[in-house]
């Protein structure tokens, strides 16, 4: 049994954990730390201090999800001033061996090796994902985060991706004022402009531009539904969410959907009386396709953690 660190590195919090590997799989995740990305420089920086809070030295070998594209080079957060450079953080923490991945890429491991107690049924019919063949994986938070796992027999392969950058595509009149006013002040609007934290205060603003609540006082009020504006940007989000998902699943290929991250985790008992699935499931000639996809929600608490974890346990099992 190895013990390594593992990191998963949001565009607002850099969480941190030991995890006991063995025989290509996770035996044991250690309690998260979870430190405020802001507070820190960089990655080497909140590593160290999760080293010197926790009061443990830190292992040899480490994988850590990230919030951008790993294509090599240095890694540029997209809703972060943090760059993590695959050249020098080795030697910065006095690692012998790191896996740098992207962040959903890690979350897509985590819907591979999770137990299938850690995926509740939302949508569709409710049987276990394909084994073979391919899952989109995806979830709203700081930003909108989308990969593929792709099972192929014994083999996995993770296509770490940057869907969530292609162009938002309104279906109503309301979701095109949302656009409009998105392209106006950004050149454009992707979906994760709408489809992600920060985008329901967006939406709401669109129609309510004097609101200057909080982002997090707009979600508390749309989750318990006590404000009727932040409801109404819910159901629109929601709805913009499922056709999202479903746009993208159909481009994956995909046989199955699985969604992740906190903020679904504290929607799910809003997704079944939304629009999410009929928008899904609304794929013209594709109907038929999508109805029959199962779409499930990881409800294990660190699964970015996790998946950083089965990561590295795959890939040194090889």
């Amino acid at each position: 049994m190895k013990t390594i660190l593992v990191g998963d590195i949001g565009g607002t919090n850099a969480r941190f954990a030991l995890a006991e590997i063995e025989h290509g799989q996770v035996v044991a995740l250690g309690k998260p730390m979870v430190l405020p990305a802001a507070e820190f420089t960089g990655l080497a920086d909140a590593t160290h201090a999760f080293a010197a809070r926790s009061g443990m030295a830190l292992p040899r070998d480490a994988a850590f999800g990230l919030a951008g594209p790993v294509t090599g080079g240095p890694v540029r957060f997209i809703n972060s001033n943090w760059v993590v450079d695959p050249a020098t953080i080795g030697d910065e923490l006095r690692l012998d061996r790191i896996l740098l991945l992207n962040d959903f890429g890690a979350m897509a491991h985590a819907a591979h090796a999770l137990d299938e107690e850690h995926l509740m049924h939302l949508c569709g019919p409710d049987i276990p994902l394909a084994g073979l063949g391919a899952i989109s994986v995806l979830g709203p938070g700081t930003g909108l985060g989308v990969a593929v796992l792709q099972r192929r027999g014994d083999d996995v392969v993770v296509l770490e991706t940057e869907g969530a950058h292609v162009h938002y595509a309104p279906l109503d009149q309301r979701e095109q004022q949302v656009c409009h006013r998105l392209s106006l002040r950004h050149g454009r609007c992707s979906i994760e402009r709408v489809v992600s934290g920060p985008g329901l205060g967006d939406i709401l603003r669109t129609f309510h531009p004097a609101d200057t609540r909080s982002d997090a006082e707009l979600w508390q009020a749309a989750i318990d539904g006590s404000d009727r504006p932040a409801v109404d940007a819910l159901a629109l989000f929601l709805a913009s969410y499922g056709a999202a998902v479903g746009d993208l699943s159909l481009a994956h290929g995909a046989l199955g959907v699985v969604l992740t991250g906190g903020l679904t985790n504290r929607l799910r008992a809003r997704l079944p009386a939304s629009a999410f699935h009929a928008r899904f499931c609304a794929k013209g000639r594709y109907r038929t396709r999508m109805e029959a996809m199962p779409v499930k929600l990881i409800t294990h608490p660190q699964p970015g953690l996790f998946g950083a974890a089965a990561a590295f346990a795959l890939e040194h099992a090889r």
